[in-house]
């Protein structure tokens, strides 16, 4: 009896030495999520052909499906659209993209308001991760992908690809941090560090 004592109470302290404590690390599940729905972006502009569908008077590069990142009132939140009719203006619905996984919009609009019915509410990144600070491949707040799924920016109406890997930075009011890299010519697209340690 003595014997099972004592290796139930060896077997504890092993336990509480070799078992790592596990936190929750809202950073890095925002980057993860953030790096799925860069991939979905990225994933339309290689099957819609923006090249050859492109309205009347309006530059191809216009149209294209890009993630942009908004530092609304109520804190940071992003959209994933493609601009079809080259307006400039917010997005219509059928621009929008749809989340496979929960059916709703890709949407925090200009606010990031949380008053949104049919948003799909992981895009309010303050909200559902505490994120607080947002830096996307140093000063920009977009990416956009051509037709070949490269990413890049649209400067005055026409797609620059990128010249360097992009990486974007998510913060959270907790002090932890993350980082996704998208890589320059192929447009791979990675978690590449949180809180400082590389994946």
């Amino acid at each position: 009896m003595l014997e099972l004592v004592f290796v139930i109470v060896v077997v504890g302290i092993l336990g509480a030495v070799f078992i790592p404590k596990y936190e929750q690390d809202n950073a890095g599940e925002a980057a993860y999520q953030v790096a799925r729905h860069i991939r979905l972006a990225q994933h339309h502009a290689l099957v819609e052909d923006r090249v050859d569908d492109a309205p009347n008077g309006v530059k191809w590069e216009e149209t294209l499906w890009r993630i942009t990142f908004v530092s609304g009132s109520k804190g940071e939140c992003y959209n994933v659209y493609a601009d079809r009719d080259g307006s400039g203006g917010n997005p219509a619905a059928n621009e929008r993209a749809v989340d496979p996984l929960t059916r709703k919009y890709l949407w925090g609009n200009t606010s990031c308001d949380d008053s949104q019915a049919d948003v799909n509410q992981d895009v309010l990144l303050w909200k559902s991760y505490g994120v607080n600070n947002v830096s996307v491949c140093g000063n920009s707040r977009h990416i956009a992908f051509d037709h070949f799924g490269r990413p890049g920016q649209i400067s005055g109406g026409t797609f620059v690809p990128f010249n360097a890997d992009c990486t974007v930075t998510l913060g959270t009011s907790d002090g932890h941090t993350a980082e996704i890299t998208i890589y320059e010519e192929t447009g791979y697209v990675k978690v590449s560090k949180i809180n400082g340690h590389v994946i």
